[in-house]
Formats: C-alpha cells, structure tokens, sequence
C-alpha cells in the first residue's frame, strides 16, 4: 500500500532481494521456525491459492512511513493477523510468512524505522514500541486486522513483539494483543551487548552492529581476521576504536557508546504488569538463554510459556540432521506455537525438545531452575562467521 494524499492504496510487492544472513526464513540457513508437516487448518476451511503479498505502506503520526508487506491468509477465514516488525529487510520473509499463512494466518511483515524500504532514521532499540502500537492501531482502524492480532519475531524482532505488546497495554486502548512469541529474544542494548556476569559481548556485537547497525540496508559480515583485528583494536585501546567514523558515519561513534554505557533493564518493572500471552522459545546454545529465562519469569510475574531445545541463535538451523528430521515428524516449531495460540496447554507452562523421545512427544515438562543452572557454549551468529 502506498500513501497518496493522506490515503492508502496497495501496489504489489516487490521482489526478493539476495537473502539477508541474519532473516528469520525457511528452509535456508539463518533462523527458521521449521514447518508444520501436518495439515495447517480443519478440511471444512476451504484453502485459496497463495498470491504475491501486497504493499502495504504505513504513515505514522510524525510523517515516517513504514513499509510492509501484507501476505493474506490461504484460507477464506483466517485464524488472525500476525505482525512481525524487522530491520533485517521485509522482503526475505516470504518463507517465514508462508509458514504463517499455511497455519491460516494473515501476517503483515514491516522493515522498522530507518530500514530499507522504511523512512526516518534508525536507532536500535529506541523506538519500536510506539511505531508497532501505531502500526496495529492502524490495521484495526483500517479493517485489516482478520480476526485477534498476534506479535511475533526472533531476536530483534521479538523486541519489537514485545514493545509493541507492551505500549498496546500501557496506552489503554482498546485494542490489544491476543499473544506474543518471542524467539531466541535480543531485549535490549545492555543485554545483548553483555553476558550475564555483565562482561562483553565484543565478537557477536562487532559483528552485528558493523553489519546492521548504521544504514538503511546491511553490510556484508566481517571477514573472519577484520572481525578478530577489531576485537583486538577494542581490548588494547578500548571500545571506541571499534566503529571508525570513517567507515560508518558520523553519528557512528555516538550509537556505538550508546550501547555499551545502557543500564540493564529491570524486567520485572518493565514487563511484570503485562498481561498478554507469551510464549518464549530459546535455545540451549542460544546466545541470549539466560534473558530469554529471565524474561519468561519476568513477564506477568511468570505466567508465560517456555519452550527450548538444543538448538543455538538460528533455531532449527543449527540442529543436527537427525534432531531436525525429529522436529519435523513431530510438527516442528509451528506446531507448538500454534497450540499454544489455540490455548492447547495452560500457562505457565516449560517444555524441552529432547529428540531422543522420538517414539513418543520428545517435548518433556522441563524446570527453569535447572535451566537457569544449565550452561553451553553458544552456537557462533552469522555475523561471527566468515563470509
């Protein structure tokens, strides 16, 4: 949709750009939720054929315009309307939004603010809350919300999931979301800069920043020996050193120190109030395991959904074979999202995904303590590796 004279009207969308490393798709590597491989809704639905998502540009109250593409259901009725908020390019999603519309969901997937097809100017971590609340708001005003709104997204994107889930509940509109899913959740710029014992992250937030951090569009990930070169530069001379002005910009600096001095968030304080479902799926090797616990427990004081498996940052990218063929015999990921949007189990509620229980449901009751006490070396990120 495009915006003329205060108006919205559709245009198709365009076409798939190379695929961005880090995009949460299938069934390439990078982050995938793994299909169903089961039947996706009742045989009384009667399934449409899939077409080209629709343009579907959003101008918000300060002039910014979000663009999006609308992807409609398979189905004559559809189950809701997934919205997913990414800075990682809307336009690799097809795959991931498909994995949606098979479940008979609409899904609209927008770049954020400042990225690729989006106007403004981007700083991670600063305004996603607001944009997404406009966002929604605007489905609803506009007739495109197809039945209760869910929030979704991995890692910066479950960010953006749950900031909108969040200011939706603080604005005290009416409208507000049926359930968020958080994948492998990147929450804040303290908490992906640091790990738990508060030292730094420097290899895995080199690397994204250097890739994602300062433009409109990403980079190519670091080489390998640039990547250690840099780390090496920030250790000796400290952190600064580690984002030229030369090579990103003027207001490149400034971002970067923005980071490292953040304050880390309290969670209770910011999400324990939030009544929205919530499901959180992380990882035994995932980066972020210790926040994505902390979130869960955080998040209603508690009342939430947990799922993890032994699987890093990437999801069920970064399964061995014969767990992902597992996976997949037992639904994969969007089965067990999608019972948990059915209201399948009550909350609260932890499972692991143990693929040695394949003659039977390999998703075990599980305890966050012991979770919490559990720690594995991460799987390293796309913007670690060379290209």
């Amino acid at each position: 949709m495009a915006i003329r004279h205060g108006r919205a009207c559709r245009t198709a969308a365009q076409p798939l750009a190379a695929r961005h490393p880090d995009a949460v798709q299938q069934p390439t590597s990078g982050p995938r939720i793994c299909r169903t491989g089961r039947k996706s809704r009742s045989t009384a639905m009667n399934p449409r054929s899939r077409t080209s998502p629709q343009r579907l540009n959003i101008a918000l109250g300060d002039g910014t315009v979000l663009a999006g593409d609308h992807h409609r259901s398979v189905h004559d009725t559809a189950r809701g309307t997934v919205l997913i908020r990414t800075p990682y390019d809307r336009r690799q999603y097809r795959a991931q939004a498909g994995a949606w519309q098979a479940q008979g969901h609409d899904v609209l997937v927008q770049d954020v603010r400042g990225r690729y097809g989006s106007t403004g100017t981007w700083r991670p971590y600063a305004t996603e809350g607001q944009d997404g609340a406009e966002t929604a708001r605007f489905l609803e005003r506009e007739g495109l919300l197809n039945g209760p709104l869910f929030l979704a997204g991995a890692s910066y994107d479950a960010h953006c999931a749950l900031e909108t889930a969040r200011r939706l509940e603080i604005d005290g509109n009416q409208l507000r979301a049926a359930a968020v899913v958080a994948l492998v959740p990147a929450l804040g710029l303290f908490e992906t800069a640091r790990n738990p014992d508060g030292s730094p992250r420097l290899r895995d937030r080199i690397g994204w920043w250097h890739m994602h951090g300062f433009a409109a569009e990403s980079r190519a990930p670091l080489a390998s020996p640039d990547l250690e070169r840099r780390c090496h530069e920030a250790r000796e001379r400290g952190l600064a050193h580690a984002m030229p002005e030369k090579i990103y910009g003027a207001d490149a600096p400034g971002q970067w120190d923005r980071l490292w001095k953040a304050p880390k968030l309290d969670l209770g304080t910011r999400y324990g109030n939030c009544q929205t479902a919530l499901l959180v799926v992380s990882g035994h090797r995932d980066f972020f395991a210790h926040e994505a616990l902390e979130l869960a427990e955080a998040w209603a004081t508690g009342n939430s959904g947990f799922l993890t498996g032994p699987w890093g940052h990437r999801l069920t990218a970064d399964l061995e074979p014969g767990s992902a063929s597992s996976l997949r015999r037992h639904g994969g990921l969007m089965a067990r999202i999608q019972e948990f949007l059915d209201r399948s189990e009550v909350l609260p509620f932890t499972r692991e995904f143990n693929p040695f229980r394949d003659d039977i449901d390999p998703w075990e009751p599980s305890d966050r303590t012991r979770l919490r006490a559990t720690t594995n070396s991460p799987v390293p990120a796309e913007c670690e590796l060379s290209p």
